[in-house]
């Protein structure tokens, strides 16, 4: 028997053993949102996988390197922490609400200040506001801490917070999303807005907002004004493992998974 014959035969009983359909496991892939990449999308992804057999890889990165890298073709799924702009909806993109993200204000555990309205929040990230006398607290600088660039929360501070003005250039930029609170912790005089999913420091608190309390029963009577929308974005309508994981995504499986840190969809 020729060599050719017997690699031949040794290919086919392979084959045999290790069909060709385990070997090319469907896999999508997921980046973006890191409250999304935290806190939604490994239990539904692990929901979806004993479902379907289709394995997921999930990376965060933020907001806009994840539909980067969606439009890119390096993922199929990206997590948003805003709504898709204009611009990105004409390059094809879509969009799959799935929720509410709390945006809480965090300070240090002993300021004294416990509620700051909308307009003393916009004066603080503007920079107008410099010390916490000028809001009742003591005569102590106040240290604005913010997301990093390309962040969905970043851009809930620009939009929410400061509507069309700019941050203070005195900010002080995480180098981490999940990190906002622990540097708060480290300065008495600061500040931040951070996803309260991701609030974990025991050295800050969370302060009331125009005398409301950032809890999801105020979201739902819509009384709670700092709340950022959470969604799922595609290169088109999906197909197939895809349309399936909106699918499970939007239902009430997923919603119900949402809850346990979000405020789910109407």
């Amino acid at each position: 028997m020729s060599l050719c014959c017997r690699l031949f035969g040794v290919l086919a009983g392979f084959c045999l053993l290790f069909p060709l359909s385990a070997a090319a496991e469907e896999t999508l892939r997921y980046a973006g949102a890191t409250t999304l990449q935290r806190y939604f999308m490994p239990e539904a992804s692990r929901a979806f996988s004993a479902e379907t057999g289709v394995r997921m890889t999930i990376d965060g990165g933020n907001t806009d390197p994840g539909i980067k890298a969606l439009l890119a073709g390096n993922v199929d799924l990206a997590g948003a922490g805003r709504h898709l702009t204009a611009a990105e909806k004409a390059q094809g993109l879509v969009e799959h609400f799935l929720g509410w993200d709390i945006l809480a204000i965090v300070v240090a555990k002993d300021n004294p200040v416990a509620n700051l309205s909308h307009e003393q929040l916009r004066g603080v990230f503007a920079g107008d506001l410099v010390s916490w006398r000028a809001v009742g607290g003591p005569d102590q600088p106040i240290v604005v801490m913010t997301a990093p660039k390309g962040s969905g929360m970043r851009s809930a501070v620009e939009d929410l917070i400061l509507k069309g003005r700019a941050l203070t250039p005195k900010e002080v930029v995480s180098a981490v999303v999940a990190q906002s609170d622990q540097q708060v912790s480290l300065f008495s005089g600061a500040i931040s807005a951070i996803s309260l999913s991701m609030v974990d420091s025991n050295n800050v608190k969370v302060i009331a907002v125009d005398g409301v309390e950032p809890l999801p029963a105020n979201v739902q009577l819509k009384k709670y004004p700092l709340v950022k929308p959470l969604v799922l974005v595609t290169r088109g309508q999906p197909q197939g493992a895809l349309a399936k994981f909106i699918a499970l995504a939007k239902g009430p499986r997923g919603q119900k998974i949402l809850n346990k840190q979000f405020v789910a969809a109407p």
